[in-house]
């Protein structure tokens, strides 16, 4: 039977231990755990989705003996490299244990110990789930979710235990489809600006505004409009050119202008124009942008 070994193992804390001991409003964090899982010819352990193993912190007693901080049973995933990674859970109470002791992490299958190995106190290993914990969202450029994140498309992810913690913050098993969406910081700022709740969505808008323009013409309206009226030479009576109802039979062309009647006068007066711009643009407003994947991390 083919025995499995740790070619490597990585720590990164929440808190290095320095810190811990100062900190004493933490109530529960985590340690990441990262490493190559290798059989006995050196090979990688790749892509195996079961890897059972059992996580123990604990510190030396008298005599060299283990007493146990905490221990922790679990199947992890390694990828194509045979690298897995785990977060083990550590509460308030741990935290105080590892802080004032020299404890030691040990990683086993069975028998088989795969790491054995004290945990170093230094200032600049910060542990972030990681990189980022939980929930994090972040743009990315693909179209498959690398391992620990799922793209945020509105898919539904299994229900699990290694699920669980982003279940909890999303309050189901379907992630956000921020498809098509920019992201904004929910609640108000100092300037009067107004996000969305937390994890709702904020339709389209535009502030209200105005368009300045004139539609009225100008005012200097007064006028009339004159009537000119004609008669015959020979008998003074008007022709048909007069618009009377009885028309003279010897009209000529040659007239003489008797006099003008004229309108009364309409006084000065707006015309109002009413109506509309041509319509222009697309169907949003929108900043430039370049387009990316959002994923959340597990």
């Amino acid at each position: 039977m083919k025995k499995f070994y740790l070619f490597s193992l990585f720590l990164l804390w929440l808190f290095s231990i320095l810190n811990v001991k100062a900190q004493t409003n933490v109530t529960s964090s985590g340690m990441s755990i990262q490493g190559i899982a290798r059989d006995e010819s050196n090979a990688a352990i790749a892509n195996v989705d079961q890897l059972g193993l059992v996580f123990t912190i604990y510190y030396l007693g008298s005599g060299n003996s283990e007493n146990v901080i905490l221990t922790k049973t679990a199947n992890v995933k390694t990828d194509n490299f045979g690298v897995f990674s785990y977060v083990l859970d550590i509460d308030q109470s741990q935290y105080n244990l590892i802080s004032t002791q020299s404890a030691y992490l040990k990683v086993t299958q069975g028998s088989v110990v795969f790491s054995n190995e004290k945990l170093q106190a230094v200032p600049y290993a910060i542990f972030a789930q990681n990189g980022v914990p939980t929930g994090s969202i972040m743009p990315f450029v693909g179209t498959v979710a690398p391992k620990g994140w799922l793209l945020c498309n509105g898919s539904t992810f299994e229900d699990n235990a290694n699920n669980a913690a982003l279940k909890a913050l999303l309050g189901g098993t379907t992630t956000p489809n921020l498809q098509g969406m920019f992201l904004r910081g929910t609640g108000s700022a100092a300037a009067g600006k107004v996000g969305p709740a937390l994890k709702a969505v904020q339709q389209d808008d535009l502030a209200s505004h105005l368009h300045k323009i004139n539609i009225n013409t100008n005012s200097a309206g007064a006028h009339t409009h004159a009537i000119t009226r004609r008669s015959n030479p020979d008998d003074r009576a008007y022709d048909k050119n007069d618009g009377k109802r009885t028309e003279n039979s010897a009209a000529t062309t040659d007239r003489t202008v008797l006099g003008d009647f004229q309108t009364s006068e309409a006084g000065n007066h707006n015309h109002n124009v009413s109506g509309n711009t041509a319509e222009t643009g697309g169907s949003e407003t929108r900043p430039i942008n370049y387009g990316v994947n959002y994923i959340i991390k597990i």
